[in-house]
């Protein structure tokens, strides 16, 4: 920040949009790991389409990750 106080602000604004993203890409990541632990317990499911569904969730968080760039 280079000892600029106006810098601040714009500082908390990018520690609010991280956080809020955290908690989106956290969501998104539960909610279909327990999804797919539920259809592995209920037979619904084989493992390759597992693995794809466990993968395609780590493609979504990474995207959503790199909302931050912007």
């Amino acid at each position: 920040m280079a000892d600029r106080l106006e810098k601040i602000v714009v500082a908390m604004y990018l520690n609010k949009r991280s956080q809020c993203i955290v908690k989106q890409n956290l969501t998104v990541t539960w909610d279909l790991i327990l999804l797919l632990l539920i259809s592995d317990f209920l037979s619904n499911i084989n493992l390759a389409i597992g693995i794809i569904g466990h993968k395609g969730s780590l493609i979504l968080v990474t995207l959503g990750g790199l909302r931050l760039l912007n």
